[in-house]
């Protein structure tokens, strides 16, 4: 906790929040590491920007995570979760750089947060992740047409619109109605999770933020997107992880009221 004498006891707590990938995974080829680490440090400066200290770790190390250890879980961008967690087509060519240590971690970590009260955040491979740890399935291929990446090798980010709903977590952060996106997958939500509700679609209909159906369930949003990739509109970022780390705030008992 930081002490700066005239802040208050709440504005001072710096929640600790875990920043989940698979820093070394066997799957990935070294270019996709670099591009996956250089998203981390801006998520990381991100939420450090936004007060909170994170703590990185690496979903491919086979070390268990307890989420009762952090005040809040951020699941980043990765490989594509092993289709037979889902009872997928695992014979699809397009399926790449699975990593089933850091699945299982990740799930264990995202399942572990719900239970016991820590907020949850997901970008790209994380709301595919959340979505399978609900017992929802994913479309291994959106196919050579799709308007969600540049369809070349080690592509840059696309950019497209997304349809944001009112009421929702993510239009409180980000204000409902259409914004424009950084995003590179080739796979999406197929069965959407149970617990799970649909909160922001793209035009070709492909889901792009998912939250927690009943609210008081918990915290949980997760965006099909990269809001930390270059290129980004100003703000959206800082503004998902000023909401996000706010509600990992909010969860820490303040002093004096134990």
């Amino acid at each position: 906790m930081n002490n700066d004498g005239g802040t208050s006891a709440q504005t001072q707590l710096r929640p600790r929040i875990a920043v989940s990938y698979a820093q070394d995974a066997v799957s990935h080829p070294a270019w996709f590491s670099e591009v996956l680490a250089d998203l981390a440090r801006r998520a990381v400066a991100g939420l450090d920007a936004a007060g909170a200290n994170a703590v990185v770790i690496n979903a491919s190390s086979g070390h268990v995570f307890t989420a009762k250890d952090y005040d809040g879980v951020l699941i980043l961008g990765g490989g594509d979760v092993d289709p037979a967690r889902y009872g997928g087509n695992t014979t699809e060519p397009t399926v790449h750089c699975v990593d089933t240590v850091a699945d299982e971690t990740e799930i264990d970590l995202v399942i572990g947060a719900v239970e016991n009260g820590r907020p949850v955040l997901g970008i790209c491979r994380g709301l595919q992740l959340i979505n399978v740890a609900f017992a929802g399935s994913l479309t291994e291929d959106l196919g050579p047409e799709s308007l969600h990446r540049i369809h070349q090798e080690r592509p840059p980010m696309a950019t497209h619109p997304v349809a944001i709903g009112r009421g929702t977590l993510l239009a409180g952060a980000l204000g409902p109605g259409e914004t424009m996106v950084r995003s590179g997958h080739h796979q999406a939500v197929r069965r959407l999770g149970d617990r799970l509700r649909v909160v922001a679609a793209a035009p070709d209909g492909v889901v792009e933020a998912v939250e927690l159906a009943r609210r008081d369930e918990g915290w949980l949003l997760a965006v099909q997107w990269h809001p930390e990739a270059e290129g980004t509109p100003d703000g959206q970022l800082e503004a998902l992880l000023e909401a996000f780390v706010t509600a990992c705030r909010e969860r820490i008992e303040p002093p004096g009221l134990a």
